[in-house]
């Protein structure tokens, strides 16, 4: 008897390790994915916010970097060519394929400047107008591309002048450091900053606008 009500207090004991495990697997199971992976509207602004710093700030690096002859300029387009990605990375999640697209063309829209600033340095007029005209297409891309991910926030005509603006006053800056105004470059970049927290706002408004359920808080 005593044997028999061994095994039975083993098997209910079995049991109730079992009936734990199970609630601990169904309690983790039931954690909703989308509220771990959700990201508030104010840190995804300040996320664009950061980015847009990052591109200005490279790209400003760079230039320098280039018309300056600067030596670690190799580390710095290192570091400029990772805003690309790191902006598609901040898309994925509501573009999927389409936020590499966006980045693949931003990626562009700096190797592209980056010609069009040797170009310059060199005095190579027929280099620099054939990136110059390169450049703007590719911001006609961009464009282009943003308004299929979002239409109704990022219409092609104000996103296009969004960024023939930003490339307008980058290419200020850097004839103004080539020509040795420094001063007006240094309002060119001003100039750039503001637009860059514009543009910034720009993108996270139009994704959280779109995507107002992937988002937490007002």
């Amino acid at each position: 008897m005593a044997h028999t009500n061994w095994h039975r207090a083993r098997s209910l004991l079995s049991l109730a390790i079992a009936a734990m495990f199970i609630v601990v697997v169904m309690a983790q199971a039931t954690v909703p994915v989308a509220a771990a992976t959700k990201t508030t509207r104010s840190a995804y602004h300040d996320q664009w916010r950061k980015l847009w710093e990052d591109h200005i700030t490279w790209t400003r690096v760079v230039i320098l970097g280039i018309l300056d002859s600067l030596p670690g300029n190799s580390a710095y387009v290192d570091r400029l060519l990772q805003n690309p990605a790191d902006m598609a990375d901040a898309l994925q999640p509501y573009y999927g394929a389409e936020a590499t697209t966006f980045g693949n063309l931003v990626h562009d829209h700096l190797t592209i400047a980056a010609e069009l600033l040797i170009a310059a340095k060199n005095g190579d007029t027929a280099g620099f107008n054939d990136a110059k005209t390169r450049w703007y297409a590719n911001a006609h891309g961009i464009a282009v591309q943003m308004n299929k991910m979002n239409p109704s926030a990022w219409p092609v005509d104000e996103t296009e002048k969004m960024w023939d603006a930003h490339l307008d006053a980058t290419l200020k800056e850097a004839s103004a450091n080539l020509t040795g105004d420094y001063a007006a470059e240094v309002a060119a970049y001003d100039e750039v900053h503001d637009m860059a927290l514009v543009m910034a706002d720009f993108i996270s408004n139009g994704v959280i606008t779109q995507f107002p359920e992937k988002f937490q808080g007002k």
